[in-house]
């Protein structure tokens, strides 16, 4: 049987640590074009559920990896030893499997060191797939965390992705930027591609702000600046404490952060002490739901810190861009996602810690609707022209037939 470049099918194991759904996406799209795919995650890291379940198919065989005790991200020495065993369960999955392809994505080093090398064991390309810069997001928060040994650590981490990086057949990057990054380690340009996060359009349709779960939340009536998603050390939470307290008096207003953990926590008591009615904070949301939870906001919002922008392309900018509502950024200017939504007119970006800049972009959007249909339709429009699934699978599938030919 052959796929749509003319070449065998392969047996592939597409590994995920964060189970994103646009990876999910690509995993099926893979097993419908007759490969044979194992789609690997985890289990007990996924603060929330990322994909909705779908009907099986007979190519693709999804393996989720249980650890059998609960993950602590912030106690170092434990998330080492858990994302080793991490790492040795899906080596063990490589081993059974006998892929052809491994293709690692969202993956701590101290994990891809031992994928690596189970793969190299039953002799599959390894496709490392760097969603961000994780030996310099390493060195960045262990020397902020621990002035002595932080730096030692983080220098460990920086060499050690170099090393993963040059014993990979290939490396996928996420961004025009990492290339700078990886330049200089002796890579040739035909083992480096460059493939942009996406989201997947169908799972992600364009729905009406009056919706049932818009409804039910008491937010149909109301303008909502909404985030979705993981609340943690590279996010400045408090920006959120200044817009809701910067629309206090107005009742026509909400602020929503959909998000779970020790700091959406924190932010709820925040927001609790200083009376913020119109801050909400909620838990993650089914996946079925999703849709209508980005459909209920009138602007959708992103936040990164600065030394996180260095590292980090935030993924949920391509969700907020499926469906189709303005934007409110806090990140470095020169952060792809902060180009793209200045670039495309889909919203408005500050600098992080400038809270005047912010409030001052919040209140623009909130003031000036009749720019929101504009912008909504430029998001949904540069989604329908660069998520098209089987365009990225295109590539995908040339990205490992070169390292299956060694580059």
């Amino acid at each position: 049987m052959t796929n749509s470049l003319g070449s065998e099918t392969l047996r592939i194991l597409l590994h995920d640590y964060g189970g994103y759904s646009f990876t999910n996406q690509l995993g099926r799209t893979l097993a419908g074009r007759g490969h044979r795919v194992l789609y690997s995650y985890s289990l007990t890291t996924q603060l929330m559920q990322r994909f909705a379940p779908r009907p099986a198919h007979e190519n693709l065989v999804m393996a989720g990896v249980q650890l059998p005790r609960t993950f602590n991200r912030y106690s170092y020495l434990r998330r080492w030893r858990d994302e080793r065993l991490h790492g040795r369960l899906v080596g063990e999955q490589v081993r059974n499997f006998q892929p052809e392809v491994v293709l690692t994505a969202n993956t701590p080093l101290d994990a891809q060191v031992l994928i690596q090398r189970a793969s190299r064991e039953v002799k599959a390309a390894f496709l490392f797939w760097m969603q961000d810069l994780i030996g310099l997001a390493a060195q960045k928060n262990l020397s902020s965390r621990f002035p002595l040994i932080g730096p030692l650590l983080g220098a460990h981490y920086q060499q050690l992705e170099k090393k993963l990086v040059i014993a990979s057949d290939a490396v996928i990057l996420i961004s025009d930027s990492f290339f700078s990054y990886v330049r200089g380690w002796g890579i040739t340009a035909e083992r480096m591609h460059l493939l942009p996060n996406w989201a997947p359009l169908e799972e992600i349709p364009l729905l009406p702000k009056e919706n049932p779960w818009a409804e039910a939340q008491g937010l149909a009536d109301k303008f909502v600046f909404l985030y979705s998603g993981v609340l943690g050390l590279k996010h400045d939470a408090s920006l959120f404490l200044a817009l809701a307290e910067s629309f206090r008096s107005d009742p026509e207003v909400r602020v929503v952060i959909v998000a779970e953990g020790p700091f959406a926590e924190k932010l709820q008591a925040q927001a609790c002490v200083s009376a913020l009615e119109n801050l909400v904070v909620l838990p993650y949301q089914p996946p079925a739901e999703y849709p209508q939870v980005l459909a209920s906001a009138d602007v959708l919002m992103t936040i990164l810190n600065t030394d996180a922008g260095a590292y980090s392309v935030p993924s949920k900018v391509n969700s907020y861009l499926c469906a189709g509502r303005p934007q409110l950024l806090s990140l470095p200017c020169d952060n792809d996602a902060a180009q793209l939504v200045s670039s495309r007119k889909i919203g408005l970006v500050s600098e992080p810690g400038d809270v005047e800049s912010w409030l001052m972009n919040a209140r623009a959007l909130y003031q000036n609707r009749y720019n929101h249909n504009q912008m909504a339709m430029y998001a949904r429009a540069y989604a329908e022209e660069n998520f098209d699934i089987e365009r990225i699978t295109d590539k995908c599938e040339t990205m490992m037939k070169l390292a299956l030919r060694g580059g």
